[in-house]
């Protein structure tokens, strides 16, 4: 490949939107116009141009059947293309500078990087501008957004189309993708399709939240609660972008070793990790404080509740980052637990953005669950919370700084009863 030809794919790597519409078809093997237009939100007209240039590059090959269009990824361009990169970065070290310096101009190190194998990698840039995965480098922390619980029923608040074309316009204006983790008596019916249907066409993660949103405490037992998880995979089985992660109901991951460990079994057994949440709250109680207000009086003002909840979600994740610095000695990407109710539907772009002031940076959720620290089993009992707030209590030095439940509702009325809420 001569190196006119690499500058080539250089440049058509370098757009971030082209980037990842390239992804999503390495990804699905093949993908049509109109599925890419569904999964990132953009215009047919955009992604005609961008299929154009990626196709000009050598990078896929498109063909029509019928009335549709169908791209597919050429392996062999990016074999060939690391292979020359492999060898310019073995040659002489002036003319292997002076050539990187024009591919750099045309694709940044974070993209070029990408593909490269990691003896290329290694050899082509220092190790100060490879972007590494874990730990995190950058000097601000990163978090990741997941919400439990999509549901048809809201209340007379808002309907459900309202509440989850909201969220999903929120999300998509910072250009991540979150995890949604499904209650299936919530949307097992035809409404409760079209609403997932809507996060699974754009890119986001759907997930298991079990079928009937049992307690797996005292009350409930391994056998019952094994059953439901299983009843619910029917639920999120359809989507392409259904994924083998569990969130428990509560965060409650059971009251005996043996429950605990027979249903770890069984999500190992099954192909799941746990959905771990790192940065928990009680943000469904002030969405529930803000509705009974409004029962009361329509016109209440949203802003006090807005205001408490940005400020009740800061709180939470300064606390569980620190805690987890503290634990473990490194930062690491949090995932934070929102839930899908009014309030999160209103103010969710006011929440977005107070975590990007406050220093957050916003990454896919899938990214998160890549880190190591997500594979952890803490062996506490009761088990469950945060993950942060296990792996502190699995510890036993910071019995000080951890109350139980981790977070509830008995912590926030009387603040907000103080406050007229």
């Amino acid at each position: 490949m001569d190196r006119s030809r690499i500058e080539k794919i250089s440049k058509a790597l370098a757009d971030g939107t082209r980037l990842k519409i390239f992804e999503a078809i390495s990804a699905s093997k093949c993908m049509t116009c109109g599925e890419i237009v569904l999964m990132r939100g953009v215009t047919p007209a955009t992604v005609s141009h961008h299929l154009k240039i990626l196709s000009e590059a050598g990078l896929i090959a498109c063909r029509r059947e019928g009335q549709f269009i169908y791209s597919q990824v050429v392996p062999e361009t990016m074999d060939a293309y690391t292979r020359a990169l492999t060898k310019i970065s073995s040659g002489k070290k002036t003319s292997r500078r002076k050539f990187l310096s024009r591919v750099l101009k045309s694709a940044s190190t974070l993209v070029c990087s990408q593909f490269l194998p990691s003896v290329v990698r290694a050899s082509l840039f220092s190790q100060s501008t490879v972007p590494k995965a874990f730990p995190n480098n950058s000097a601000r922390p990163q978090l990741a957004l997941t919400l439990d619980d999509p549901r048809l029923s809201l209340g007379l608040t808002m309907k459900w189309p309202e509440a989850n074309n909201r969220i999903l316009k929120a999300i998509s204006e910072k250009d991540i993708r979150a995890a949604l983790f499904v209650c299936g008596m919530r949307v097992d019916e035809a409404d409760g399709t079209k609403l997932l249907s809507a996060w699974d066409q754009v890119g986001h993660l759907i997930c298991s939240h079990s079928y009937s949103h049992k307690f797996y405490g005292e009350q409930t037992s391994y056998a019952d609660f094994a059953a439901d998880f299983l009843k619910n995979e029917k639920v999120i089985a359809p989507y392409r972008n259904r994924t083998a992660l569990f969130r428990y109901p509560f965060l409650k991951e059971g009251d005996t070793a043996d429950k605990r460990d027979r249903f770890r079994a069984l999500l190992k057994e099954r192909g799941y990790r746990v959905g771990h949440v790192t940065i928990d709250a009680s943000d469904w109680y002030v969405s529930q404080r803000f509705v009974d207000r409004l029962a009361k009086q329509p016109n209440a003002p949203i802003a006090p509740y807005r205001d408490y909840l940005i400020a009740h979600l800061l709180d939470r994740a300064a606390f569980y980052r620190q805690l987890a610095l503290d634990v473990l000695g490194r930062d690491i990407p949090h995932t934070l637990l929102l839930h899908f109710n009014p309030l999160n539907a209103f103010v969710l772009p006011e929440v977005l953005k107070a975590f990007e002031t406050a220093g957050w940076q916003w990454i896919d959720a899938s990214l998160a669950f890549e880190d190591p620290i997500f594979r952890s089993r803490p062996q506490t009992l009761p088990a469950g919370e945060s993950l942060v707030w296990a792996l502190a209590k699995e510890t036993r030095r910071f019995e000080d700084r951890l109350r139980y439940p981790g977070e509830d509702d008995v912590y926030e009325k009387p603040k907000m009863d103080a406050l007229g809420l």
